[in-house]
């Protein structure tokens, strides 16, 4: 009998290696759905595979010896594998603006295709019957691809999405509506693509359709187990990168897999922040790329624990790889064993509308990007929100909204409301009111001219990005990168004048923090180590940590948990009063470390 897959906040889970290679590390599994018996047979019995005891109640990995190993009552909890960016005929494939095969050698399914969908609710059931849990690989496959971010051709442009923009128009303009052919209309007119009949329409569909074939894969695998077996089995899904299709499916799931799209730890920052966001209490499990380096994994996996989420590697990964990632585990196990990190600190938050991305085709995500990175290094603590900017979270005023070019008209009386009624605004870029299907409806702030504005109660303070001169011609950003920072720390050193900061950390080396509250009231400080080389870490000798009195309470004393101790008990730390504040002179960063105050 199968263990039940976990279900909780925190994971350690693997995909499954190519060939005969065992799993190894106390994880749980992602085979493919249509694994044989014999293959799942073989890896049930593999000595070295063993699911988290904290989740399942089972022996601790430390306790099984050789003779507990061949009688403890443990099995693999495995997760079946449902491909949905993959077509299974050539009926269901979508089609290209030259009217080819989308997708290359590996054809894309049409989340508009009512055969392919069948054939997708049908392996979600079949692996929710065989597994203890089903993962939705590739859900933003063909999304990516309409949006033109695909390694191949265009998709888009087939008989199903023709029929699904029909069904769309007549929602919106009743059942009068006869069927034609809107996208070949579209190709024979000479207008512009954005002023093109019905593109804001057509817009829409590009991401309502692949969320609608989400939902009902977990629908339907979810019924399926309570029908075949009357048990709850877990859903989750992978996504290639952070995107509007994966933050919005996020609700329809009980974890996320997102692959980070580089090594560089200021990438990575907003794709976990927003997963974690994303799915609140549930599981957000960042990727690793394969061609980390075991340094990098755990760089990343330190970034990862920081901001409250999990980690994975690929199946190709190196055996050093695997090695580096196990050694973090244990020791992100013993942290979470004394400290939950629940209520992120904030100075400034970051709105993310997935909308507003979408209709902007990624403007707002890659802008977003720019200005968290930017906020990490001027030492700012940050937290995403999605949607929606009120109320106020802990005192902290200051919003950031980047790159939101097309805001969807709902979310513009909450942004007015938070500024008018105290709050700051910092706007990167101008942003401008849409409907529904994408249509121009002014300026969220009218008043609002490039530098500070008085609005209501609060203020709004515009920056308009500057451009580099040539634009680049390797398709990176166009904009001038540390004039953009520049701009952004003096709004920031405006906004921020008369509030003091949670952290701030000077000295030698470079640290990022992130400060957490948990239940018991006390302080717990992640710090994680920026200064990686080629030849390792560059430990961070004599930094001065300044704690402000709001945030450490009447703590007077931290205990100094870090990763090269080796398990041992945190090394008591005396912090010294400095007007409104603590500080403490740290003990020498590797990777990471945490500090915790009791309050």
């Amino acid at each position: 009998m199968n263990a039940p897959f976990p279900r909780a906040r925190h994971l350690e889970i693997s995909l499954a290696p190519s060939g005969n290679a065992p799993i190894t590390g106390d994880e749980a599994a992602i085979l493919e759905a249509k694994t044989s018996a014999d293959a799942l047979a073989k890896a049930e019995g593999s000595t070295a595979i063993f699911v988290d005891a904290l989740h399942l109640g089972a022996l601790p990995a430390s306790q099984l010896t050789p003779a507990k190993i061949e009688t403890a009552p443990l099995h693999l909890a495995r997760a079946g594998e449902v491909a949905l960016g993959r077509a299974r005929g050539a009926d269901d494939s979508c089609l290209d603006e030259d009217g080819d095969r989308a997708g290359g050698a590996i054809p894309v399914l049409c989340p508009s295709a009512p055969r392919g969908r069948m054939e997708v609710l049908r392996a979600a059931a079949e692996a929710a019957a065989r597994t203890d849990a089903v993962v939705l690989e590739g859900i933003d496959r063909w999304y990516a691809m309409a949006q033109g971010q695909g390694e191949h051709q265009r998709a888009g442009y087939c008989g199903h999405c023709d029929r699904a923009l029909v069904e769309a128009l007549r929602l919106s303009y009743g059942e009068q509506v006869e069927p034609f052919a809107p996208i070949e209309m579209q190709k024979l007119s000479p207008r512009p693509k954005a002023q093109q009949p019905f593109a804001g329409m057509r817009h829409i569909t590009r991401l309502t359709e692949p969320l609608a074939l989400v939902r009902a894969a977990a629908l339907a695998a979810r019924d399926a187990a309570r029908k075949a077996r009357g048990a709850e089995i877990s859903v989750l899904a992978r996504a290639q990168c952070l995107s509007p299709i994966a933050l919005m499916s996020a609700r329809h799931l009980d974890a996320l897999v997102l692959a980070l799209p580089s090594t560089d730890p200021f990438e990575a920052l907003l794709p976990l922040l927003c997963a974690r966001a994303a799915m609140g209490e549930r599981a957000a499990i960042a990727e690793l790329p394969a061609h980390a380096r075991p340094d990098e994994i755990r760089q990343l996996a330190a970034l990862a624990t920081a901001c409250d989420t999990d980690v994975l590697l690929a199946p190709e990964a190196s055996a050093e790889a695997r090695a580096a990632l196990l050694g973090h585990r244990k020791f992100a196990a013993q942290l979470r064993e004394k400290f939950r990190p629940v209520v992120p600190l904030t100075d400034v938050d970051v709105l993310i509308a997935p909308l507003a991305d979408h209709l902007s085709c990624g403007a707002h995500l890659r802008m977003s990007s720019l200005a968290t990175a930017a906020l990490a290094r001027a030492q700012l603590q940050l937290a995403v929100r999605l949607d929606e900017p009120a109320p106020l979270r802990d005192g902290a005023k200051l919003l950031v909204l980047a790159g939101a070019e097309h805001l969807p008209d709902p979310l513009a009386p909450a942004l007015r409301r938070h500024v008018e009624t105290g709050g700051d605004l910092l706007l990167i870029g101008r942003c401008e009111r849409v409907d529904d299907e994408g249509r121009c409806l002014g300026p969220l702030f009218p008043e609002a001219k490039p530098g500070l504005e008085r609005v209501g109660e609060g203020r709004v303070l515009l920056i308009i990005p500057p451009l580099t001169v040539p634009p680049p011609q390797d398709g990176t950003a166009p904009y001038d990168l540390a004039g953009l920072e520049l701009l952004m720390q003096k709004a920031v050193r405006e906004l921020l004048a008369r509030t003091p900061r949670t952290l701030t950390i000077s000295g030698r080396g470079q640290l990022w923090a992130r400060a957490y509250l948990d239940p018991e009231r006390k302080l717990d400080v992640h710090l994680v180590n920026l200064d990686l080389r080629d030849s390792g870490f560059v430990p961070a000798q004599g930094i001065l940590l300044q704690i402000s009195g709001a945030a450490a309470g009447g703590g007077r004393t931290g205990y100094w948990f870090a990763h090269d101790r080796g398990g041992k008990e945190g090394e008591r730390i005396a912090l010294n009063p400095s007007g409104f504040s603590v500080s403490t002179v740290l003990p020498a960063v590797g990777a990471s470390a945490l500090l915790s105050v009791p309050r």
